[in-house]
């Protein structure tokens, strides 16, 4: 299996170490740890080696505009959208999957690796961060930079999609191709992954973010009702994808003003509302499947109707989203175990081979 920045050592089945690191790694093995890293546009889930998943943070960060600096990150930050004064600015660092705001997620990583464990009085440590598939160089450049912020005595940059494979246990599966649909809520990666790397993939800004703003608008253009960005996810979370299924009545209730009056009310969704807000980014979203599956080699699409398509990210876990995609696309979809968290997962396992692979602070130079 490749991966995006280094090469690892095979043998058989199993990667093997070498025991060969440099002398600043093995100094820095002690009073330091090596952390996985999945930077998501919504949340940061951290892998720590020998203690493991770390709760998620939410990729926001609160600043104060008039000393321009930040002072909270993560679920904080995000609670407080909505709720603060003017002077108090609430910043999402990561849009669509790529860094916005450098300053801002240099702060948000730090803070999050900081609390995450006792960091060594002069060692730093060694992180393994998750990256989609065809990240282009700035983006690169801005996540490394990030690292440097941290402190990272080294850092290694692994595509998504085979840190998904390792982080379901699949590094060394007998499949010959899988399928992986990871809908986020900053970007959708579909990857065809076979024993040797990713052979296709396509990324897009399909996104859970998207699909909350389509809701807030539908809500606002059909019943003249504004709702916030967390009133929208929660009508999605509750109505989910299922109406195209079996067009069962389903209601939810949420608050918000009244574009008419002007004052606060209580109102009704139905599940026919969210699956019309829904379905144009989820239709594009199921041809972007069929496409990439007709852009899969022919000895590996056997394999992959056999296993199915696995569906990973945090709207994976929308109602009635697999059972829709199994229909429409004609091959069985199914959600992983821990669906948001397999990609840190997996670069947490990649971290015993970190040795393995080559330093990409080094591409920088």
């Amino acid at each position: 299996m490749t991966e995006s920045t280094g090469t690892k050592k095979k043998s058989g089945k199993r990667l093997t170490r070498t025991g060969q690191g440099s002398l600043a790694d093995w100094l820095g093995s002690f009073g330091s740890e090596d952390i996985g890293v999945d930077m998501g546009t919504s949340n940061i889930v951290v892998f720590i080696k020998h203690k493991g998943l770390v709760f998620p943070e939410a990729s926001v960060i609160a600043r104060d505009e008039i000393s321009h600096e930040f002072f909270t990150y993560g679920t904080k930050a995000e609670e407080m959208e909505g709720k603060t004064p003017p002077e108090i600015k609430i910043i999402h660092p990561l849009k669509n999957s790529a860094i916005v705001d450098y300053t801002g997620t240099a702060f948000l990583l730090n803070s999050i690796v900081n609390r995450s464990y006792l960091r060594g009085l002069f060692f730093h440590p060694r992180l393994m961060m998750c990256v989609p598939c065809g990240i282009d160089s700035v983006q690169r450049r801005a996540l490394l930079e990030a690292a440097v912020a941290v402190g990272a005595r080294k850092t290694v940059l692994i595509d998504q999609p085979l840190a998904a494979m390792m982080g379901m246990g699949l590094e060394n599966h007998q499949k010959e191709g899988t399928m992986i649909v990871d809908i986020g809520g900053g970007s959708t990666k579909i990857s065809v992954v076979s024993k040797r790397g990713v052979v296709v993939s396509h990324f897009s800004t399909d996104s859970g973010n998207e699909m909350d703003q389509a809701i807030l608008n539908w809500v606002r253009d059909k019943y003249h009702i504004r709702i916030g960005r967390r009133e929208a996810e929660s009508l999605k979370i509750a109505l989910g994808a299922a109406w195209d299924l079996d067009r069962a009545p389903r209601v939810a209730e949420t608050s918000g003003l009244s574009i008419v009056s002007g004052l606060p009310v209580k109102m009704a969704v139905t599940g026919e509302d969210i699956a019309n807000a829904l379905n144009p980014i989820l239709y594009k979203i199921f041809r972007n499947i069929r496409d990439v599956l007709q852009r899969t080699p022919p000895a590996l699409l056997a394999s992959i109707r056999e296993s199915g398509i696995i569906l990973i990210g945090g709207v994976s876990q929308l109602p009635g989203l697999d059972e829709l995609i199994s229909r429409i696309i004609g091959v069985a979809a199914h959600v992983a175990e821990r669906p948001s968290y397999v990609n840190a997962v997996g670069a947490g396992s990649s971290l015993d081979y970190i040795n393995e692979f080559r330093d990409s602070l080094q591409d920088l130079h």
